[in-house]
């Protein structure tokens, strides 16, 4: 088959497209003829070796991480789908390969596709959808009437983030450049503040919670956007302390990790506030969960492009200016 990877880290002119080996369907895998996977950020660092004190899987290093298509084989034990089913998902942490022509998963992670969205929209859901909703309702505690700042409302996270929050009765604001207002204001932003020309802690104060998108250029300023006891939930940079130690990263990773974070929580304090630190994991149930949201039309895919596999480079490329409104899909057929 067909696949995207690498055989040593640098820019996106590493990534090779060639063949592999048909995935095997282990116990409890289903196998899928992959037709759509998204570009994220976690694929092009993965390329440029950003990930490397944490993650070193051997080369060649397949590329992608989460997708949509149809399943084609049915491994030992499983029997929640069958051959035939239209499915999104996103794998485990350190199994990727979803830029290919076929993809083995856990049926565990898996979903049915939501019915009232094409391949190309559904594979621009599980990475972001998992991470926005993991963010807000897991770490942030978002309820009905929760107010949340959403930094970069037009990027694949900002975009999902705003639909999410909106379908869950939260008062909303974004920043973006002023040309997003119209898709901001349809996706159910109630506040958009343009970074340009205004600075969050002029216009924003008592809000519950900030999800960031950014980094800590931003953290600051957004904690001055916040009540008391408001909480900050990044999904950039450094993970928690905890989550080092789960991927065995070696002591000096560890001890660079645990002044990041000191440094990170003392400077949410100063403001009365929380900072916490996300890093997705992979859940069939819960994008099941979020494909009846979708099925309900309270949240859609903003796709920005779409690239064929032989054109990932450029996909990544695309990704890596920053400036995407929604998502960057690569096709299969």
């Amino acid at each position: 088959m067909k696949a995207a990877y690498i055989k040593a880290y640098g820019g996106p002119d590493k990534v090779e497209i060639g063949e592999q080996s048909k995935p095997e369907v282990r116990t409890g895998d289903v196998r899928i003829k992959m037709k759509a996977a998204s570009v994220n950020p976690i694929d092009w660092k993965t390329a440029n070796g950003d990930l490397k004190a944490l993650i070193k899987p051997p080369f060649p290093i397949m590329l992608g991480s989460d997708g949509a298509g149809i399943i084609e084989s049915i491994g030992e034990g499983v029997s929640n789908f069958k051959i035939g089913d239209e499915v999104f998902f996103r794998c485990h942490k350190m199994d990727t390969g979803t830029f290919a022509e076929y993809f083995s998963v856990p049926a565990e992670l898996v979903a049915l596709k939501p019915k009232n969205m094409s391949f190309i929209e559904a594979a621009s859901i599980p990475l972001i959808g998992l991470t926005v909703t993991q963010s807000l309702t897991e770490k942030a505690d978002m309820v009905s009437g929760s107010k949340v700042l959403i930094h970069a409302g037009a990027g694949g996270v900002g975009t999902f983030a705003i639909q999410y929050a909106k379908a869950c009765g939260a008062y909303i604001a974004t920043t973006a450049s002023k040309k997003r207002n119209a898709l901001l204001s349809e996706l159910g932003a109630n506040e958009i503040i343009d970074y340009h020309t205004q600075n969050i802690e002029d216009v924003l104060s008592d809000y519950d919670i900030v999800l960031d998108t950014l980094g800590p250029s931003v953290h600051t300023a957004s904690y001055k956007t916040l009540k008391k006891g408001g909480v900050l939930v990044t999904v950039l940079g450094i993970p928690d302390n905890e989550t080092i130690a789960e991927y065995g990263a070696n002591f000096m990773v560890k001890i660079v990790a645990r002044m990041h974070n000191k440094k990170m929580h003392k400077l949410a304090a100063k403001h009365g506030a929380l900072y916490k630190h996300h890093l997705m994991y992979a859940s069939g149930s819960q994008l099941a969960e979020i494909a009846k949201l979708i099925e309900a039309g309270k949240i859609k895919a903003i796709i920005d492009s779409t690239y064929p596999l032989d054109q990932v480079q450029a996909a990544f490329e695309r990704s890596m200016t920053g400036r995407a409104q929604g998502k960057i899909i690569i096709t299969m057929d």
